[in-house]
């Protein structure tokens, strides 16, 4: 089993803590059933107070033969913002297998992350993938992976949640492709009250690659994204979100290509630029609002990230 079953609350806590909640908990019932010789991965419950927003990280380490994940679909109840797997640099003496944590401020945590699967959002808390045929984003024995669940509660109730995943697999011998998560972001944000900004920064890789798909991520306060590719000095809008609708934050539109459609990588210089409108009293720094540039490429064995 590559995905573990977690209880790590008392069931009996839950409840008591959970009297007044409005439930959203997802059960099996709720989604389609995984693909055949997949697996389904029903998460912790939680509370998540009013106003409030509450992630965990579960930490695992994979212990099955190499493998490919061909398909993979993340549910969520309406506060949801993400369930996304993860990479990590942690040992298991720094969490052990089967331990969730509270990871709402990651820059607490004894690890990075990189992103195992870019799935393509579809609503709140919900993305889908399903790769083409042939294609699969390795998962190697001993790799140590992150189930990570976010929750915004922008309501004034309580909300007891609990979600679950979908995995598809594909045999090593089978996959003609592998195809790595890319991640192009900024994390130093800071977004002054009652007025305009706009973040640009640029990013280079040194490897050759193709794009499967590709969007871009910031949350309600953005107001236009764009992403450009060139030589730094002439550049190409690849992307382009002229106005950025909040409904994005969960949900952006998609750039998809062709296979063989669209080089990407060595030699270039890679460009995200966001722009927001902070409508509130108070300073915005990341994670509350984010600038990120992320997809699919292949062939990569192993996850691209660049941060600068």
């Amino acid at each position: 089993m590559i995905l573990a079953l977690l209880a790590c609350t008392p069931d009996a806590a839950i409840e008591d803590s959970a009297a007044d909640a409005v439930d959203q908990r997802l059960t099996a019932d709720d989604v389609p059933a995984p693909p055949e010789g997949g697996e389904q991965w029903i998460g912790p419950e939680a509370v998540v107070e009013p106003g409030a927003e509450l992630q965990y990280c579960l930490f695992e380490t994979y212990e099955g033969d190499d493998i490919g994940i061909a398909s993979y679909e993340s549910f969520q109840s309406a506060i949801g913002h993400h369930l996304i797997l993860l990479g990590t640099t942690a040992s298991t003496l720094d969490y052990p297998d089967g331990e969730a944590v509270d990871c709402t401020q990651t820059n607490d945590m004894m690890t990075t992350f990189e992103p195992l699967i870019n799935a393509e959002p579809t609503g709140a808390g919900s993305s889908y993938i399903d790769l083409p045929d042939g294609m699969a984003v390795k998962l190697d024995n001993r790799q140590r992976y992150v189930i990570q669940a976010h929750w915004i509660n922008t309501t004034t109730d309580r909300v007891r949640v609990q979600d679950i995943l979908n995995i598809g697999y594909t045999p090593e011998d089978e996959v003609e492709t592998w195809v790595g998560a890319f991640a192009l972001t900024q994390v130093d944000i800071s977004l002054p009250p009652q007025q305009a900004s706009e973040l640009t920064f640029d990013c280079s890789l040194t490897e050759d690659y193709q794009l499967l798909y590709l969007t871009g991520h910031m949350h309600e306060y953005g107001t236009s994204f764009k992403f450009e590719v060139g030589d730094g000095t002439d550049m190409s809008t690849l992307y382009e979100i002229p106005d950025w609708d909040p409904v994005y934050r969960d949900a952006p539109p998609l750039q998809r290509f062709e296979p063989g459609d669209q080089p990407f990588g060595s030699g270039q210089t890679l460009r995200t630029t966001c722009d927001w409108y902070n409508t509130t009293d108070a300073a915005i720094e990341f994670p509350a609002e984010m600038c990120a540039t992320y997809g699919m490429l292949y062939p990569s064995e192993t996850p691209v990230v660049c941060s600068d």
